[in-house]
Parts: structure tokens; sequence; C-alpha cells
């Protein structure tokens, strides 16, 4: 993919940057460029929220989704080389969104996703070993729950996590976790640990590894708010984060991650009923909550997401990035300096009649050099799949 940094992605993409001036944390070395996939290389128009991940023992970057004809589809691409896809499974009824991981222990890439038929969790794999896409039903093969929604995926202590709602509208967080040797088993976390999520359908429940410092689950209480369920070696803790959620879907789907020897914080991004993008972080000890619409007040109109879109971190510069679509459908990227300033720009052009689904995550390039690429997926009005990327070096 093209690193011409002189190149705006697009006329609209100028004048929003414009709106206000750019720090380091976004304009890395220029401007984001973009490639519509389907029109170069022929990847299959899509629907449905993009999932990415990257594969660290060859630094390769990877994207699933589901095309217009029911197939899941998989993009990847090596660090400034050209997107290949393959098709992953022939037909399926994904209840939901994708959640995509890499795993360390076998060098294999997993996708997760509850059936819309069963509502059983089905894992897709592929290895370096076995590189064909297989599949397995981890309901019928382990005995496991049923899943209503949205599956969480990640690697945590050598081992795959998957947390995810009870399919029976009880209410109950489940976490399934493979270990080498032991295969794949169920844990009650609502049992174990006492919390009560509201019964929302599992629209509001996000989960990822902290690391060392254990795993993290966050979801909508019955109380209303935000809550982070917290765990390490079994061991979980419960603490009510933020303002009153919204009661709409949606509304919790990223928990995010920064470790770097000066700074630890965990953050968790959610909306309240006036839609505005909330951010509730970990720092120094303590939770603080942060209303990002009233942090970012130049640019409108604010509207919060048809889909669950997308936030990371870059650890290139140690900033936080969030993305939604706006009222006119272009994507919106709300970004949070290290030093904790907030920006937001439009990065596209409004896409008519689109459904605005976004899916963005960020990948190193190498091992040497110390740079990185963040990356975000969207479909224009024919459901061509896009993708935009900007590379910049490591700040950390």
């Amino acid at each position: 993919m093209s690193r011409n940094w002189a190149r705006a992605l697009s006329a609209a993409l100028a004048v929003g940057v414009a709106l206000l001036a750019a720090p380091a944390a976004h304009a890395g070395a220029g401007y984001f460029t973009s490639q519509d996939l389907t029109g170069s290389a022929g990847v299959p128009v899509g629907q449905m929220e993009p999932a990415g991940w990257y594969t660290p023992w060859d630094l390769k970057r990877h994207f699933a989704y589901v095309s217009d004809d029911q197939r899941i589809i998989v993009a990847s691409s090596a660090p400034g080389g050209s997107w290949t896809w393959t098709t992953a499974l022939d037909s399926a009824y994904v209840l939901g969104y994708l959640t995509t991981y890499s795993y360390s222990w076998d060098h294999s890439s997993h996708i997760v996703y509850a059936d819309g038929v069963t509502h059983h969790l089905i894992e897709l794999w592929s290895s370096d070993a076995s590189p064909t896409w297989q599949k397995v039903d981890l309901t019928e093969t382990y005995h496991g729950p049923l899943i209503e929604l949205d599956p969480r995926g990640y690697e945590q202590d050598g081992q795959q996590h998957v947390v995810f709602k009870d399919g029976h509208g009880n209410g109950v967080i489940w976490e399934a976790t493979f270990a080498p040797g032991a295969g794949w088993g169920f844990t009650n976390l609502t049992e174990r640990a006492g919390i009560h999520p509201k019964n929302d359908y599992g629209w509001y429940l996000a989960a990822s590894s902290l690391g060392t410092d254990g795993e993290a689950i966050g979801y909508i209480g019955t109380d209303g708010y935000p809550h982070v369920l917290a765990g390490q070696h079994g061991r979980w803790t419960d603490q009510r984060v933020g303002v009153p959620a919204d009661e709409k879907f949606f509304t919790m789907n990223s928990m995010v991650f920064l470790r770097d020897g000066r700074l630890v914080r965990y953050a968790l991004r959610y909306y309240t009923s006036d839609t505005h993008l909330h951010e509730v972080a970990w720092e120094g000890g303590r939770w603080t909550d942060t209303d990002v619409a009233a942090a970012t007040p130049t640019v409108d109109p604010r509207w919060a997401p048809n889909a669950a879109n997308d936030s990371y971190l870059w650890n290139a510069d140690g900033s936080e990035h969030m993305f939604t679509t706006g009222a006119d459908g272009a994507v919106r990227e709300y970004v949070r300096t290290r030093a904790g300033d907030w920006y937001v720009w439009r990065d596209s052009e409004p896409i008519p009649d689109g459904l605005g689904w976004i899916g963005a995550f960020a990948a190193p390039d190498d091992t040497m050099h110390g740079t990185e690429t963040e990356f975000y997926v969207y479909y224009n009005t024919d459901k061509h799949v896009v993708v935009a990327d900007l590379t910049a070096a490591y700040q950390a």
C-alpha cells in the first residue's frame, strides 16, 4: 500500500484537519491514505462491522468481515505489501459481531461469533501448521452454554479467552478458556463474582487482556452505570465507574490498554442518553470520566454510531483513537493525546446510504525501526471494502 504522505485521504479530510491544529498523535508522518480493496484486489463487497488483528510472529495484519453472500472473508497483508483475501467460511449466519485475535502458543488466528440459528459459540481458526480455516462448534463440542450476541476474545496468560452473555436471556456472563493440553472450559463469572449485569442481550459487553495486570470486562449494571470486572488468575473484583449510561444499543464496546513504564492507563468508552461519547479511564490509581463530545466541541453534528465501531491505543505515540460515524455518514475519529488533549477529525467523505460499519486496529510495521500503522476499515456506498491507514514511528 502506498505511503505517499503528501496525499490526503480526501478534500473533506483536509478541511477536517484544518478545523483543528493536528497534533503529532494523529499526524504521524502525514495523512491517512486509502485503498478500495474491492476495486483493486477484488475483495468481496461486505456487510456488518469488520474486525481487525495482527499476528506478532510475522507482523502481518488481518481483518475479517461478512460478505453480502454470507461468507466470512479474511483479508491480509504484510507490512508494505499488497492485500490478499480468502474465504474462511462459505456460509455463515452471524448474530451480532465477529471477534478476532491471535494466539502465540501455536501461531494461530481465531474468529469467534454467535450462530444466528443455534445460538452456539462458533470458532474459526487457522495456524502456521494448519493454514486452512477450520470450524469448531464450541458449544456442542465442549458442552458449553448458549450465547446471545457479540463475544469478545483475546489471549491472556498463554490461554485463549472468550467472554460472552448467556443465550437464555438471564444476564449471566460466561468466560470460555482454552489451555494447551486441557482444551476448552466454561466459567460462570456472574456466579463466581456476584456481579449483576443488565439484561441487554450482550450488546453492552466489552472485554480485553490487561497484560500482566490480568483481564477486564466492561458491562452495564442493573443500576444503569458502567462497571469494570477485573480478574487475575481466577480472582475477580467489580467496580462501578463513570456516569449513567444510555439504554440503547451499541453502548459499551472497547476496552483499551497502555503500559510503557511511564504510564498505566485503562479506558472504556460508552454513550450517555444525550448520545455523547464518554470515556472512563483508570490512571494514577483512580477512575475519571470524560465527556468526549464536550471536550471536542468544534465539529458537529454528534451522533451515536449505528454500529459497534471500534477503539484502540496507538503505541506509536501513546494516543487513544475512537471511531464513529456522523449524522452525515462520514467516518469520525476522536483522538486523545498522551498529554490528555482531545481532537476530532472527519476522516472520510459522507457515505450516502452507507451502513457506517467501521473496524479499527493498529499493528507494528517492524521490530527494528519501531514503526506502527493504524487502520480503519469501512464500506462505501456500493459496500466496497475500503482500508485507510497511517504510519508513524514509535514515540513511547
